[in-house]
């Protein structure tokens, strides 16, 4: 991604909409681990890239942005964990590096994944993404109006432009279509 820290510290809105879009999902679902709810969850990453744009111009050229925005939406997970005395049977376990690690780890292949998705021509991104939902091929073939031969070939289609696109990482299209 070709997100440019200078415009973003000079106040680009667009640069700054593109990281946004870029990380907003990644970020809810890796706070939802922590908080168990998906709404605070996204009102949490909401308030981080609030804070994040108020201190832009803090940022130097070789500020790493994405372990940034982790972190920060992590801290204020934690806080808001200790501050809420939420309950939660395995906090220990929560606020360890190794969960941090391992859950970041695992949206950020999350984001690659579906970002890669995102980059597939609309139809085939279609069939994907109801594939992604549980859709069989022929409730997919059924909701597009296409028959149930072309959805299977758009399928096989995307399967090998997602392992192009994710050659090191092909694995996940498996993990994610499974």
């Amino acid at each position: 991604m070709g997100l440019s820290i200078e415009k973003i510290r000079q106040g680009d809105e667009q640069a700054f909409r593109e990281l946004f879009d870029a990380y907003y999902q990644a970020l809810c679902v890796f706070a939802a681990t922590y908080l168990r709810d998906d709404t605070l969850a996204a009102d949490i990453v909401q308030e981080c890239f609030v804070k994040f744009w108020r201190r832009r111009a803090d940022l130097d050229d070789a500020f790493n942005i994405k372990s940034f925005l982790y972190a920060m939406v992590r801290n204020h997970c934690l806080n808001y964990i200790r501050d809420n005395k939420l309950i939660r049977e395995d906090l220990s376990v929560v606020m360890s590096e190794e969960f941090y690690t391992e859950t970041l780890i695992e949206e950020e292949a999350y984001r690659m994944f579906y970002e890669a998705v995102d980059a597939l021509p609309a139809q085939t991104r279609q069939v994907i993404q109801l594939a992604l939902d549980g859709l069989k091929n022929s409730e997919i073939a059924e909701r597009l109006g296409v028959a149930e031969s072309s959805v299977h070939t758009l399928k096989k289609l995307a399967y090998k432009k997602l392992r192009v696109a994710l050659k090191e990482y092909y694995y996940l299209v498996f993990v994610f279509l499974c």
